[in-house]
């Protein structure tokens, strides 16, 4: 039992400082990348063509035409709708509010399935765009500013999509300032760390808002899957195994966080489908030993999301229950070096770039709380297998 022990707590140890070297090269990477594109402004006379799908939008819709309609200078806007929403009211305020403020780069289309996931409208108006169109993908709520599109068009290249990815700002207690703290660190240690490494073998997914990518591109990928569960991730799956690489953008996207924990456990499972799923996307896309590593790097994730807490805990209380406290205690701070001190430093080095950021405060036992917390949402997904209900139908749309 000691020795099973002493190679769990070494493998969670190992774990922590993995992390920290992530975060000392985002950190390293963030500093070089903003004082090379401080030299660097102008851009070199393209526009983006950003893809915005709606649905039931007509309450938020407003913000963000006018937040767009302001930078005609860097991209146009493509607002899609969809005939799932029969009345078509949100296609009609888009129309209104466009002749209301007479834009000039805010264009509306409306794809006309009557089922179908975002990533069907997305299809729709990226396939109609011209041969080398540059696109952008973001949603109803996103405001990016003018300096992330200055980046893409100084830095995209063909078979490079550019990514970037979300901070969270939102006012939360308890849980939801653990969970809301936990995000922000998966931005900068997670998704950033995994953009910027230099491994021959890395596994990396695109997120559903902040994706820079050339129409040629999508061409040869295959666009988006709108019978995946998860669009995100299989695409990235299929950009890797066409040997290109996801690249970071080294500015921040602020998205609104989960209302409250029901819903955050609801968006982690649908969240979850994506590395759930790595296999089914093996077999749908050309086989070698490469891609069937890719995928098992992949299956890795949905693995460590969902027993990363259980397991830790197991061990606890096993320290404890074969009088190994010492064992035990090692794992608990490791836990908080897991935990609270990495969220701390991710939150020092967004602070350095945000200063409205602010810290959630939260308690080590909130943390170690939240931890466990943290894998009901891929047990509510397994769930919903075991009863042949996760499907896209029954797929969670995150509330607005």
């Amino acid at each position: 039992m000691l020795i099973f022990l002493i190679v769990s707590v070494s493998l969670i140890i190992f774990s922590v400082l993995k992390s920290f070297y992530r975060l000392v090269r985002v950190y390293k990477f963030l500093l070089s990348s903003r004082a090379s594109e401080d030299k660097s402004t102008e851009c070199n006379g393209k526009k983006i063509d950003i893809i915005i799908p709606v649905y039931n939008e007509t309450k938020t819709v407003g913000n963000s035409i006018r937040y767009f309609s302001k930078l005609e200078n860097y991209c146009n806007v493509f607002y899609v709708t969809t005939s799932k929403e029969a009345s078509k009211a949100t296609y009609k305020e888009i129309l209104y509010l466009m002749d209301k403020y007479k834009t000039k780069n805010i264009f509306l289309d409306n794809c006309p399935n009557t089922a179908g996931t975002m990533a069907t409208q997305l299809n729709y108006i990226a396939k109609k765009l011209p041969d080398d169109s540059l696109i952008g993908i973001y949603n109803i709520d996103s405001f990016p500013k003018s300096d992330t599109f200055k980046y893409v068009l100084n830095n995209i290249r063909k078979g490079g999509p550019l990514q970037q990815v979300s901070y969270f700002n939102d006012d939360k207690k308890f849980i939801m300032s653990s969970a809301q703290n936990w995000q922000n660190r998966w931005s900068v240690v997670y998704e950033l760390g995994k953009y910027i490494s230099k491994a021959k073998l890395n596994f990396t997914y695109t997120i559903g808002h902040g994706l820079f990518i050339y129409k040629s591109d999508l061409d040869k990928y295959g666009y988006w899957s709108d019978k995946e569960i998860n669009e995100d991730n299989e695409l990235g799956y299929r950009i890797l195994i066409n040997n290109d690489k996801i690249r970071p953008i080294p500015f921040f996207e602020q998205a609104g966080f989960a209302k409250n924990l029901s819903v955050y456990i609801k968006q982690q499972s649908t969240w979850f489908n994506g590395p759930l799923y790595a296999f089914s996307y093996y077999k749908k896309n050309k086989k070698s030993f490469r891609n069937f590593l890719l995928s098992c790097l992949n299956f890795k994730a949905a693995v460590s999301w969902l027993l990363y807490p259980i397991f830790s805990l197991i061990v606890f209380i096993l320290g404890f229950a074969f009088n190994y406290c010492h064992v035990s205690i090692v794992l608990f701070v490791a836990m908080i070096s897991y935990l609270t001190v990495i969220n701390y430093l991710s939150y020092k080095i967004l602070k350095k770039y945000i200063p409205t950021l602010n810290y959630s405060s939260t308690s080590v036992l909130t943390d170690l709380f939240f931890f466990l917390i943290h894998s009901f949402g891929p047990c509510l997904t397994l769930f919903k297998v075991l009863l042949r209900k996760n499907t896209i139908k029954n797929k969670y749309n995150t509330e607005k």
